[in-house]
């Protein structure tokens, strides 16, 4: 199998200009210049440029992807926008930005997610991914932390943490996760019944309710709302994130009744036993669908019966591949009933008058059903 990197940049604040378009292009010429998007895709050859350098010149969000498992979402912040204290929360320990970290550089900050597992060729496709995942960066802007709690937890599955370390701030809403959201966990391949047993500590997600945004509003100075309606009428770039950011720090909303934090070791166990629970309840609803057909096909036993012969006469390999189907149910529905015996002399019968048709014999013993 060949090689497969995909690189897309999107720029969402503000479109690039010509000239910034042309030295974007300049990089390869897989790229057509575009004001919104870029995208290069190699089979045998890399990126020709530092993809973190291209992300804080020119735009927004970036998403790489490789067939070998390799896994990058980026965005970029104005510094201005960004509560930076409250979303480094979640890039700790130390450890965990070599997956997840957040840095500065002049206006703006970076957030970096990334997985590289080894030995995971695939067939890939990079299209589409990016695009469904654009609105976490503005959620995160708004304070919606989820997307960072998520990228936390599948660290915790690449990385051998101690038992002891804490988890971060667990955001509300992790219960009522967003198409973008439910994208990132199919993107970064986090394990479901982590995010699910890691949402049970999580409240639910607060609205920004009208009287909140009143009160809010009304504690700002007239100035600074004069000031905040003068940005907005000259479309400053993130300034409703820049205004709710404000107003939360004037009237915050009340935050909803905190769990203690629990530990990487707690969440793993807590995980393995949802996960042995869940397996023996699929196990239990098979048995139970297994034993039903098993009855069912009792009403029609001698029906069966006849219809194998049948098949057996066609001489012809789909009815052959039926008939062994249905004798090995009316195997499974004589071991139920405990007459196994009756059934043994019956497929010995089979061996016995069919012995020159080596097609069927040989689907009879691949299928389990041995003469005695």
């Amino acid at each position: 199998m060949s090689e497969y990197q995909y690189y897309e940049f999107q720029a969402i604040d503000r479109p690039l200009t010509d000239e910034e378009q042309q030295a974007v292009a300049q990089l390869s010429s897989r790229v057509e210049p575009h004001p919104r998007q870029a995208v290069f895709v190699y089979h045998w050859s890399g990126f020709p440029g530092n993809s973190h350098d291209i992300l804080a010149k020119y735009y927004d969000a970036m998403l790489y992807m490789a067939n070998w498992g390799g896994r990058q979402l980026m965005f970029r912040f104005p510094m201005s926008a960004l509560d930076l204290e409250q979303a480094q929360a979640y890039c700790q320990p130390p450890i965990i930005q070599d997956y997840l970290s957040l840095s500065t550089g002049g206006e703006y900050a970076t957030l970096n997610v990334e997985f590289h597992p080894q030995d995971n060729y695939d067939w890939i496709d990079g299209e589409g991914w990016l695009p469904a995942m654009l609105s976490l960066r503005d959620d995160i802007l708004h304070g919606d932390y989820r997307m960072l709690y998520l990228a936390w937890l599948g660290v915790t599955e690449f990385e051998d943490l101690l038992d002891s370390v804490q988890e971060p701030p667990v955001p509300p809403g992790l219960k009522d996760l967003s198409p973008a959201l439910r994208t990132f966990i199919d993107f970064f391949e986090i394990d479901e019944m982590l995010v699910q047993v890691a949402a049970e500590a999580s409240g639910q997600r607060q609205t920004e309710f009208q009287d909140w945004l009143r009160q809010a509003i009304s504690r700002l100075p007239r100035e600074e709302r004069d000031a905040f309606l003068l940005r907005l009428a000259q479309r400053e770039v993130s300034i409703s994130a820049k205004l709710h950011r404000c107003l939360r720090q004037v009237a915050p909303l009340p935050e909803p009744e905190a769990l203690p934090r629990r530990t990487v070791g707690q969440l793993v166990r807590e995980t393995e036993e949802c996960r042995e629970r869940e397996q023996r309840r699929r196990a239990e609803e098979a048995e139970a669908k297994r034993i039903r057909d098993l009855k069912a096909l009792a009403q029609r036993e001698c029906e069966t019966w006849t219809q194998v012969f049948a098949l057996f006469e066609q001489m012809q390999a789909k009815p052959y591949d039926e008939a062994v189907r249905l004798l090995a149910k009316l195997r499974d529905l004589a071991e139920y009933k405990g007459e196994e015996a009756a059934f043994l002399q019956c497929l010995n019968r089979i061996y016995e008058q069919y012995s020159r048709r080596s097609a069927l014999l040989r689907r009879l013993r691949e299928a389990g059903l041995h003469q005695s």
